[in-house]
């Protein structure tokens, strides 16, 4: 199972009902259509993902120096459920709730890149620059406020402020930045072969959504929306 056969198993469920969902599934229901159409697809196998794909270094989103929080372990990349793709971050603060970050305490690329998306729904860097965000690493953060937030079409260097943390875009119980990670359009689950791995610190899932831990050597740092000394981290790289 994918992201793609699932979406059309859920497609067809919608269109038909008992023995002929399980027909349209077979092999000789959607498979054999489009095989009639386009050929066996099996001769033209999918690299979409190839085996050897390593995930380019990536520096915390936010300042060299600046302690923040690691507020939400491994979570849906976009929307409800999974695939658990994304990971947020919060300035260490004593307010809770939303609110305004003083201008020090920005987001950041994460990699050097290209714009090709900065809207309420989210913002995007394209890591290899060729502006199609559905080919290659891209770096997706939501949660940016619109205000101060880089526009579309600009180039940005690893460190680089691009907006600042809020809870603008979609559901947030408080300021933070959300942020996972697409290679040729897919999610890329925050835990498993390719974890997301920030200056050495690599991401672990916990029991539930939004739980879990970054680990570096012996450090733990484990994922709390309190935002206690637990949760804390400091950004190294300059």
């Amino acid at each position: 199972q994918n992201a793609g056969s699932v979406a059309l198993q859920y497609y067809l469920s919608r269109l038909y009902s008992g023995s002929d969902y399980y027909a349209s599934i077979g092999p000789e229901g959607l498979a054999r259509v489009y095989q009639d159409l386009f050929g066996d697809p099996w001769l033209d196998p999918d690299h979409s993902i190839p085996g050897s794909l390593q995930q380019p270094d990536l520096r915390f989103p936010f300042v060299a120096g600046q302690v923040w929080s690691y507020t939400g372990g491994p979570h849906t990349g976009w929307g409800t459920g999974e695939p658990l793709a994304a990971v947020d971050f919060a300035p260490a603060s004593n307010n809770s709730g939303c609110w305004t970050v003083p201008k020090d305490l920005y987001a950041t690329a994460m990699a050097d890149g290209l714009i090709v998306r900065s809207d309420i729904d989210g913002l995007v860097i394209d890591l290899d620059k060729d502006g199609d965000e559905r080919t290659g690493w891209v770096l997706y953060y939501l949660h940016l406020a619109l205000s101060g937030r880089v526009p579309i079409g600009q180039e940005v260097t690893a460190g680089q402020p691009i907006g600042y943390p809020s809870c603008e875009g979609g559901s947030s119980t408080g300021t933070h930045v959300h942020v996972a990670r697409k290679y040729n359009g897919e999610w890329i689950l925050a835990d498993g072969p390719l974890a997301f791995k920030f200056e050495d610190w690599v991401v672990h899932n916990g029991r539930k959504a939004y739980e879990g831990t970054l680990t570096r050597g012996p450090l733990t740092i484990t994922a709390c929306s309190c935002g206690d000394a637990g949760s804390q981290v400091v950004a190294d790289l300059p």
